[in-house]
Order: C-alpha cells, then structure tokens, then sequence
C-alpha cells in the first residue's frame, strides 16, 4: 500500500465520523452510523502494518495498527460499535436518533483515534473526545436516573483529564519524543517518576471506574438504554486500561511497594465485587458487578507488572487480549441481561432512588436537612422556625444539580455548536497542513 493511500485510509477511520457528526453531512445518507465503520473494516483486511506520521496536528501526532493484538482490539472495537449502531436505530424516535447519532459518532471517532493513537497527545486528544462524547451519549439517552450516573462520569472525567494532562507535562519535560515506547524509556531514567506514575493511575482509574472509583458504574449499566450500556465495557474502561498500558513505563521499572499497593487494591476490589454482587443480587446489576471482578483482576496483573518488570515483560502482551476480551464479554452479559428480562419478565425490585441511583454528594444536603429539622423539634422547639430558616440555606448547594439539568436537557440544541466545533478543527487541520508543508 503507498504512503497516501495508508494516509487517507488511517485518517479516514477516525475522521469520517467526525465529518459525519454534521447534521448537513449526513442528513441525506441512510445509516450514517454503519457508514462511519466502513474504513475500520477496510483497514482490518489490509495484511500488512500501516503507520503515519502527522507532525503539523497536535503538536505531532501519529496514527498507525500493527501486530495481531492492536488488530483484535480494534475488529473487537468495531464488532461493538455495529451492534451498538443497530440497537440504537431500533430503540430510539427520530428526534432522539438524531441527537443521538451525534453523540455516537463524535464518541466513534474518539474510540477509534485512541486505539490508533501512537503518542500520548494523540491518546490524550482522541480519549477525551470520547469521554465527553459518551457522557453526551448517557444523558441524552437516559432519564433522570441515568443523569445521575453521567453527573459522577464527568466529574471522575475532569479530574482525570487534569491528572493525565500533567502527567502528559511531565513526559513533555522529560523527552520531546512522546511516542508511547520512548517516554515508557525515558521516564523510568527521570526524576518525577513518582509523579508521573501517580498522575497516569489516578487518572485512568476515574475514566475507567476502577475502585474505589465505580460509583458511576452500576447506576450507568441498570438505568443506561441498551445501545450506551453495550458499550460501556469497550469504551470509557477498555480504553482507560488501554492507556494505563500505554503510558506506564511497564517492564521499564520495579516498584516493589507500588505494585504491592495497587495489587491490594485489585484484591479489594474484587472482594467487593462479589460481596457485593451477592447482597444486591439483580439481573440488571450483573454486568457492573462483573466488570468490577474483571477490571479488578486487571488491577492485579498490573501491580505485578510494576513491582517486577521481568514479569511484564513475560506475560504484558497478554494485556491487549484480556482488554478486547473485556468488552466484548461486558457486551455478550448486556445483552443477555436484556433478552431474558424482554423474554422472561423479571420483575423488578422495588426502586430505592435515593440509596441505588443518586450519588452520595447529591444526597448529603437533603439528609443534613432532614437531620437539623429533627434536632430542632427535639431540643430548639421555641427556635423551630429561626432553626429550619438558617438550615434551608443548605439548600442553595443545589443550586448547581439545577444548573447541570438545564444543561443537559440543552444537549439537544449542540447540533449547530458541534458542527461549528468541527468545522474550526477541520480549518486548523488545513492551516497546519499548509504550513507544514
């Protein structure tokens, strides 16, 4: 294959759904969505390694599929994203579908980019357009409660593009090479290697759920529409335990005590998962509770991985199977879970908003409320009024529940401000080509 074929073929895979995320673009086509994988497929029959580099887009930035396991992820990547394409166009009204088809392929394109991506920035730029992508995705395709989930998803997700952007700073200060297997080398050798591996845990801990961070989790796979919680394994967590592979200087380093800490957590969590799957056995919760048992035995592995290298080395090729693994499996149990409850009817347990679905830092005000109210009657009776006067101020923190409401019943009004989004990153992209050249 020449140079400006595998050029246009590579760009095309993310790119194509980007352009699709027009409204104008894809008004007159039929099934936009399965549109967007054709050059995933194409890419997948061509036998041989492709790579490109883009030294004018993103500070330089590179695209590139190689060996057996990148190829698993991304046909396994593409596998989802059909069933996902076809759920969505059977389940949804037309209005909703075409908010909808928005989001799903501004996410496609950060999903695709990301597993494509040959260098942190490239990662970093692509994975936080599908981490927004696919909030837009929970709200918009959810009710109430599936809001709830996505208000937890976006926090984790600021604080986690905060954390990864100044790991991404770290690595910049250390080398100006930020291909993946040159800043694994020279972070091992740097001084900030502590900093640099806290920044890339924490951070794609919060993108993928991990715990103590899953608060998100159940609430997203009980409540989400069938199309969004199908892809809840292969993209937010596979792609986070997807950079954590990338990012840490695996096989670069030995941090015995690190790696002992983070393999307690895995362990932990794990615990949990069961115990916990125990308590609140559902139908509807499996898929959550599993994912935390999988991604905990992940967290395991790597542990392992950071406390001897030798041991990476060894078994770390295993990593991007056990990934594609991952999220073809949370998809099979999703949708499993929603033929038997459609075939068989099981009945639901009565629903408990407030203890199931509604975050703990959304509750706190009302239950302090509570609270004061019934120590006034108690012990202030004279004072009852001035006390529940200075308490109802405690309801001004929800002041921001209400904002976040209104802005995401607006989600249906970003079609013109995603296509004038888009269209001033296609300009840059053409004004950093010109230059380059």
């Amino acid at each position: 294959m020449n140079a400006t074929l595998s050029t246009f073929l590579l760009l095309s895979v993310p790119g194509l759904p980007l352009l699709l995320a027009f409204p104008a673009l894809r008004s007159r086509l039929y099934w936009p969505c399965y549109i967007a994988l054709l050059p995933v497929l194409i890419l997948l029959t061509v036998p041989m390694g492709v790579s490109i580099d883009l030294p004018w887009l993103l500070l330089g930035s590179g695209l590139a599929i190689h060996d057996g396991a990148d190829r698993l992820l991304l046909a396994v990547t593409a596998l989802l994203w059909t069933a996902a394409a076809a759920l969505l166009h059977t389940t949804t009204n037309k209005p909703a579908d075409d908010r909808l088809t928005t989001y799903f392929l501004l996410t496609l394109a950060g999903n695709l980019g990301a597993i494509l991506a040959t260098e942190l920035v490239g990662f970093f730029a692509f994975s936080a357009l599908m981490g927004y992508g696919f909030y837009a995705l929970l709200v918009a395709g959810g009710d109430e409660r599936t809001r709830w989930a996505a208000r937890v998803y976006l926090v984790f997700l600021i604080l986690a593009d905060l954390a990864l952007f100044e790991a991404l700073l770290i690595a910049a200060a250390t080398t100006g090479d930020l291909s993946f297997e040159t800043v694994r080398q020279a972070i091992a050798q740097s001084p900030s290697l502590a900093l640099y591996l806290s920044m890339v845990l924490v951070g794609f801990a919060l993108k993928a759920g991990l715990w103590p961070f899953h608060f998100w989790l159940p609430p997203a796979f009980r409540w989400s529409q069938p199309a969004v919680a199908l892809l809840l394994g292969g993209v937010p967590i596979a792609i986070a335990l997807l950079g954590m592979v990338r990012w840490l200087p695996l096989g670069e380093i030995a941090f015995p005590d690190l790696g002992l800490i983070i393999q307690g957590t895995g362990g932990a969590a794990m615990l949990y998962a069961i115990v916990g799957g125990l308590m609140r056995a559902q139908l509807k919760t499996l898929p959550a509770y599993t994912t935390i048992v999988a991604t905990g035995l992940f967290t395991t592995a790597l542990g392992a991985g950071l406390a001897d290298p030798a041991v990476w080395n060894r078994y770390g090729n295993l990593a991007y199977f056990f990934i594609a693994s991952l999220g073809f499996m949370v998809a099979v149990l999703v949708a499993t879970t929603v033929w038997l409850q459609a075939r068989y009817h099981y009945p639901a347990r009565p629903e408990k908003h407030a203890d199931d679905s509604i975050p703990w830092f959304e509750r706190w005000p009302g239950a302090a409320i509570r609270w004061a109210a019934q120590m006034g009657v108690g012990t202030l009776p004279r004072l009852r009024a001035v006390w529940l006067a200075k308490v109802g101020r405690l309801r001004q923190v929800r002041a921001w529940q209400r904002a976040l409401d209104g802005s995401e019943r607006s989600l249906q009004r970003w079609a013109y401000a995603i296509a004038l989004f888009l269209l001033l990153g296609i300009v840059m992209v053409f004004v950093g080509t010109s230059s380059w050249n």
